[in-house]
């Protein structure tokens, strides 16, 4: 895939209140950009459309559209309700704004076998990445019910959809890397530790 993906739309969940950082984590300095710098690039590697949801108004120095949560304060729920209802696409390709290491090949990969179904996300040592995934725009009426409900635990709203589930364990495109959060200082720490190692 030397063509950039144009029938599916990239958004960066960059909503969260990052509790457990302190500070917009998103915006964090990691190495000589920010964490969600390096989403970005990837994407715009893929896709020719990239979005930043999120209702911090300095993700504007980036170039790309910020769009603000339409539902606040209930976390990647919200930002996938928001992608959904925003994207002119039929499908949209989801990613935390938090996750350095992942790769234009391993974006492609999941894109290439999100052919069938409602929503296709990875599954990587037995744990289901839904801030990895794609979701096709017929999933908004439901998304939208499951919101109403108070149901916006990820895990649990996707099993109302047809989900295909791609375990990448053994993957050659996918290591533990791929979909690291930094959450914290910690996974800071360990993050940077990760990427002396890999360059």
């Amino acid at each position: 895939m030397n063509k950039k993906i144009n029938h599916i739309e990239a958004y960066i969940l960059a909503g969260g209140k990052s509790s457990r950082m302190g500070t917009d984590k998103g915006l964090l300095p990691f190495r000589e950009k920010v964490l969600a710098e390096w989403v970005i690039e990837k994407l715009q590697q893929a896709f020719e459309k990239v979005t930043i949801i999120s209702n911090n108004k300095e993700y504007k120095i980036f170039n790309i559209d910020v769009v603000e949560d339409i539902i606040k304060e209930i976390g990647p729920a919200g930002g996938i309700f928001t992608a959904l209802q925003h994207s002119k696409a039929n499908k949209i390709f989801v990613v935390s704004c938090d996750m350095p290491f992942i790769t234009k090949q391993s974006i492609e990969f999941i894109v290439e076998k999100s052919i069938n179904s409602e929503i296709t996300i990875p599954v990587f040592e037995n744990k289901i990445q839904p801030l990895f995934g794609v979701y096709a725009k017929q999933c908004f009426k439901q998304w939208q019910q499951l919101v109403e409900q108070k149901m916006i635990k990820l895990q649990e709203m996707i099993t109302h959809f047809n989900v295909l589930k791609i375990d990448v364990t053994n993957h050659e495109l996918f290591n533990k890397n791929v979909f690291m959060n930094v959450n914290d200082k910690n996974d800071l720490a360990k993050a940077l530790q990760n990427f002396n190692h890999e360059n």
